[in-house]
């Protein structure tokens, strides 16, 4: 609505002016409008036509002009917010709403009108028309790479499941796989043959069925993108997919497919389970990283600057999604501006997503927390030439930035610290840590009385104490070994919605410079952070690891992904080491035995110092009461679309 952004920019000028003419000249108003004479004329005549002004032009040489402003600018402002909303131009609704003090009334006005937008709207059906429930949320930035191959943050993982199926399903409360797009699969008896037989009559969003081509392109092309991020750097031994250890992938059937391998591998089904292993179709068709064709309960039609929608796929191989649409539009606004809880009634509306809300929740409403897997980690680069290929200073660091305290004085929705990737690993550490604790107390009161009889203590206690006794005298030589350190360290990070990782980079620039050892901190956009070689100035890297109950792909995806995989930044020796706990896990086929050597792994990076766990984080969500399904929080922290429906008035 062009004519009332011409008429905000004059009321804007001629603030002054209240119901009163004013004189004025069409060369004046030409300049405030920043067109010609011509085009005023123009302006003028639809202003008038709308009854916003009186006009009474000028007669004769050197006779201005006056111009009366009939209608107040929160009017038209309110009046253009709503046109640009039905017109889904939402980030200009917002834009207009940038122009006012956040605590001017008409914000407030404008803010609620696009906020009411929000949650369910269901539309009743009518004679030849079916109703429609659709589900409205504002999310902070776009979503330009939803193809799955391109999947590491939270968002677009979550988005991987709505779009598309993957071969196979890990069911982590049965701890078992299940078929998906894989109907049946069968392994030869030496275990380097498998066979995948597909289902017959699923289809892609664009009509055409699924055959083993698309599985067959869907596979290949994430061996050949490891093969070209090893052969980028000669020094990286392994990528995530070389553990698989892949020799062909064939499509011996339209509804059949072969994968041989070099030799027997248990984590083959984990990594066709797994969001980037999503089958998209072989057939090749513009603008794919934007708009992918998937075979998922939800087909895109729509994905821009403004908007992301989905639509409900009615030829989905499986059960049907209850709701019919979903919206999710791109506000930026919710990047930067913190919106006061109570602005709408009680209802917050700062998103960090969806389904990750701040904490104040309007009376009554249903809130849900649970820890999220994963964590905020370090990684300390030994492998780059510099400071931190001494051991003595690794360490020290660790001793320094303790998680407990981290999450003490840092607080927010840091849950509590974290001593794995996993949280009910870190539990178990926890618990062992308490033991500890009251280890140290006998050791202390044996340190101020002198020390107690060999029959005034267990043997357990007593080697426990003897080892303390060393550790202090370790930890003595490491601070000597590194007080009076100079040189600064580079700490990079990426941004965040809530700046929690900014936010710990500053906690640790104060621990270290108590103790004399300069930080100097790098916050990438994470674009910038996520590309190959973009981190690799780093001594010290920290964010946050995402982990889902496919622990085995979890793990292993932290330490092997191509931009900032723990395992790019490890001295060579210690590559070595880790090389050989990779191929264990990968030939045990005893599931508990596989998961004691993913916790052998960790404590080996622990051991070299070369990570540090910091804490975990908590989701606090709240829900319309309205939709069902709302309890199912997958691990990216969002709801699956297709568990949700509306419940019946």
């Amino acid at each position: 609505m062009q004519i009332a952004y011409h008429y905000l920019r004059l009321r804007e000028f001629f603030a002054h002016a209240v119901k009163e003419p004013i004189e004025v000249s069409l060369e004046q108003l030409a300049e405030v409008l920043c067109c010609t004479p011509r085009n005023v004329k123009l302006i003028l005549k639809q202003c008038l036509e709308l009854g916003w002004i009186e006009w009474q032009p000028g007669r004769g040489r050197g006779n201005r002009s006056k111009l009366t402003f009939n209608i107040e600018s929160n009017n038209i402002m309110l009046a253009s917010v709503q046109t640009k909303i039905e017109k889904g131009q939402y980030s200009q609704a917002m834009d207009l709403m940038r122009k006012y003090d956040p605590d001017a009334p008409i914000q407030q006005q404008i803010t609620e009108s696009i906020y009411k937008q929000f949650g369910i709207q269901s539309t009743p059906p009518t004679k030849g028309k079916a109703g429609i429930d659709l589900l409205r949320l504002p999310f902070y930035r776009e979503m330009p790479m939803l193809d799955p191959i391109n999947a590491t943050r939270r968002t677009e993982l979550h988005m991987a499941a709505q779009l598309f199926d993957t071969l196979v399903e890990w069911d982590g409360l049965n701890q078992a796989f299940v078929p998906r797009l894989a109907l049946h699969w069968e392994r030869s008896s030496d275990g380097t043959v498998w066979m995948f037989y597909l289902r017959k009559g699923v289809h892609f969003h664009n009509k055409r069925e699924l055959t083993s081509a698309d599985v067959h392109h869907t596979l290949m092309r994430l061996c050949q993108r490891d093969l070209a991020n090893r052969n980028r750097d000669g020094e990286r031994l392994h990528c995530e997919w070389d553990l698989l250890r892949i020799r062909n992938i064939e499509a011996v059937h339209p509804y059949a497919l072969q994968i041989q391998m070099d030799a027997p591998n248990s984590l083959l089904l984990h990594y066709l389970a797994t969001p980037k292993a999503s089958i998209i179709s072989c057939q090749a068709h513009e603008g794919r990283e934007r708009y992918p064709v998937g075979t998922g309960p939800f087909k895109l039609v729509r994905n821009d600057a403004e908007m992301v929608v989905l639509e409900v796929f009615e030829d989905y191989y499986r059960e049907r999604a209850q709701l019919d649409k979903v919206e999710i539009w791109i506000l930026k606004e919710l990047l930067t501006q913190n919106m006061p809880a109570g602005g709408l009634g009680g209802q917050p509306i700062l998103y960090t997503h969806p389904f990750q809300i701040h904490t104040h929740a309007p009376t009554g409403a249903p809130i849900m927390e649970q820890t999220e897997g994963g964590c905020a980690f370090l990684i300390m680069n030994s492998r780059k030439q510099g400071s931190l290929r001494n051991p003595a200073l690794r360490n020290r660091l660790r001793k320094l930035l303790q998680p407990e305290r981290c999450v003490a004085e840092l607080g927010g929705n840091r849950s509590g610290a974290a001593h794995s990737f996993f949280p009910d690993w870190s539990a178990a550490i926890t618990a062992e840590k308490e033991v500890e604790t009251e280890m140290n107390t006998a050791f202390n009161i044996a340190t101020e009385i002198g020390t107690f009889s060999d029959t005034d203590m267990d043997a357990e206690i007593k080697s426990w104490i003897e080892t303390r006794q060393e550790e202090l005298e370790c930890s003595e030589l490491i601070s000597m070994q590194t007080n009076g350190y100079q040189e600064s360290l580079q700490l990079y990070t990426h941004s965040i919605l809530n700046n929690s990782l900014e936010q710990t980079a500053h906690w640790i620039h104060q621990q270290c410079a108590s103790a004399g050892i300069p930080i100097h901190i790098h916050v990438l956009p994470y674009k910038q952070f996520s590309q190959p070689g973009a981190v690799d100035d780093a001594d010290i890297l920290l964010l946050n690891a995402i982990t889902t109950d496919n622990r085995e792909w979890s793990l292993l995806h932290v330490l092997l992904n191509e931009s900032y995989g723990i395992h790019n930044f490890v001295d060579p020796l210690l590559a070595i080491e880790l090389e050989h706990r990779y191929t264990a896990i990968a030939q045990e086929t005893d599931a508990a035995a596989r998961r004691g050597l993913l916790q052998e792994a960790e404590g080996l990076l622990l051991r070299h110092d070369a990570l540090h766990f910091l804490y975990h984080l908590r989701h606090a969500s709240f829900y319309q009461p309205k939709l069902l399904g709302t309890e199912k929080i997958n691990p990216y922290g969002w709801v699956d679309f297709r568990e949700l429906s509306l419940r019946p008035e």
